[in-house]
């Protein structure tokens, strides 16, 4: 019996169809930003990473 491997495993097939890591996380920083002005706590580390992100966004306006 002769196995045959497929030169694009899942992950290489799934990371060509997922949407860009920027959007993705662009995706995640909007829910992690309504989560907080919804009053959820987050950790220290989500909080801090929310203000950056932010400041990040107010230097550089999507035009």
């Amino acid at each position: 019996m002769k196995i045959h491997h497929s030169p694009n495993n899942h992950a290489e097939r799934r990371r060509a169809e997922y949407p860009d890591i920027g959007d993705q996380l662009d995706a995640v920083y909007k829910l992690a930003r309504q989560l907080r002005e919804q009053g959820h706590p987050l950790p220290p580390e989500t909080e801090q990473w929310i203000d950056r992100c932010q400041e990040v966004k107010t230097k550089y306006p999507a035009a």
